[in-house]
């Protein structure tokens, strides 16, 4: 019987023959209206008792027992994807491990050459660790450093820090009392013995200037490692005030540097690109009680260490040594020759000692001092000033961070 003849057949039924919903005892009590109604529908279409039976029932009822009909073994899916799989010549797992497992297993096949590499990496973990705690409160107090070494560099600053001008308690050793003795005369191979570093010099300089002298200072023992060398060159007119190209040499005591005004210093290469340096446009100056503030026109310098000696090399802008002089400068660099003239200019027979530990061209220059053995903790000092004396820019100095001396 197709649907038409079914259509067909409901036409000439009669609305009797439907059955009600509300009809007691026929249908469960759950079945909704839609239930009954469908009930009812289905009766009308097939009439069982009158062996009108729906299309290919008896073939089901039949065919029942059929593989084709039966519920799929557990499993099937992956048997099905693991013969897609080896048909296409792919490689896939078709059971996830456990991540328990993997790393039961992964940890309990380990060779035993592979422990210490294990050991390493570990160890590289626990450093990254202590850098980030031992660095953060820096970060948070907004300190940025740029690394011209292991032991030197600049720290950048927005303002010029605050130093305490009567702070901490100073042995005697560390106060120089002041003397107006004449400085003296001493050998350059003198002067090279009371050295804790090979002195080295410039194999250029702009030809305009000349060698003047050689400095020896005594050093300040809080951050400097023995004495200073300094080697300074001038380019001098008449009625002009004189020019200087200054190198000063140390062996830092620890970690040393030079604070400086943000977005006023930049690194750099020398040594043909093998070596970082760092160049500052610059210097703090002070008017009166006024606050410090920058000043970019009259002083460049180069910070750079190598072998673990720290130069400081500075020039005059208005005379043209920028970045490219002072560059230049710092690649021609070499340990002093005593055998020969190994020098611009010339032989060199004398060296002139002073009595002070610093040069004066460094004076109230601020430097950082970040010694991880002073129980007190980083300091700022000025350059050249002792706890007894009178600081020459009040205005830096007020009682708000330790004043290292």
């Amino acid at each position: 019987m197709s649907m038409s003849e079914f259509e067909d057949h409901l036409l000439e039924e009669k609305k009797e023959l439907f059955c009600l919903p509300n009809m007691e005892g026929i249908f469960p009590d759950d079945f909704s209206v839609d239930e009954v109604e469908f009930a009812c529908e289905l009766d009308s279409l097939f009439a069982l008792e009158q062996e009108e039976l729906p299309p290919l029932f008896v073939q089901t009822l039949i065919e029942s027992n059929d593989s084709r009909f039966e519920t799929v073994e557990h499993g099937f899916e992956l048997k099905t994807q693991a013969q897609v799989f080896r048909r296409l010549h792919l490689t896939q797992d078709l059971v996830r491990p456990h991540p328990i497992l993997v790393s039961r297993s992964l940890f309990g096949h380990l060779p035993v050459t592979s422990r210490p590499l294990l050991a390493v990496c570990t160890s590289c973990v626990l450093f990254l660790m202590v850098t980030i705690f031992a660095t953060a409160p820096a970060f948070a107090s907004g300190l940025t450093y740029l690394l011209a070494g292991a032991h030197s560099g600049v720290l950048l600053v927005d303002k010029a820090p605050f130093i305490a001008s009567h702070a901490h308690h100073v042995t005697p050793k560390q106060i120089k009392p002041v003397t107006n003795s004449t400085p003296q005369q001493i050998s350059m191979a003198e002067a090279q013995q009371r050295l804790h570093f090979p002195l080295s010099v410039p194999a250029y300089v702009p030809t305009r200037y000349n060698q003047t002298n050689f400095y020896l200072y005594d050093g300040d023992n809080s951050w400097a490692d023995g004495s200073i060398m300094v080697v300074e060159y001038t380019y001098a007119l008449p009625g002009l005030a004189p020019k200087h190209i200054t190198i000063c040499e140390f062996k830092p005591d620890q970690t040393v540097y030079l604070v400086v005004k943000n977005e006023a210093a930049k690194r750099i290469m020398v040594n043909n690109q093998e070596n970082s340096a760092i160049f500052v446009e610059g210097h703090w100056t002070q008017s009166g009680d006024s606050s410090p503030t920058w000043v970019y026109n009259d002083r460049s310098e180069i910070v750079y260490e190598t072998n673990g000696v720290v130069f400081w090399i500075v020039g005059d802008p208005s005379d043209g040594i920028d970045t490219t002089e002072l560059t230049a400068v710092a690649n021609s660099l070499h340990v002093l020759s005593t055998q020969g003239p190994d020098h611009i200019g010339g032989h060199i027979d004398s060296v002139t000692q002073t009595d002070q530990d610093t040069p004066h061209l460094f004076a109230n220059d601020v430097i950082y001092l970040s010694n991880p053995d002073n129980s007190n903790g980083p300091a700022f000092k000025v350059v050249g000033t002792q706890p007894d004396q009178p600081q020459a820019r009040t205005g830096l100095f007020n009682n708000q961070i330790p004043y290292s001396s």
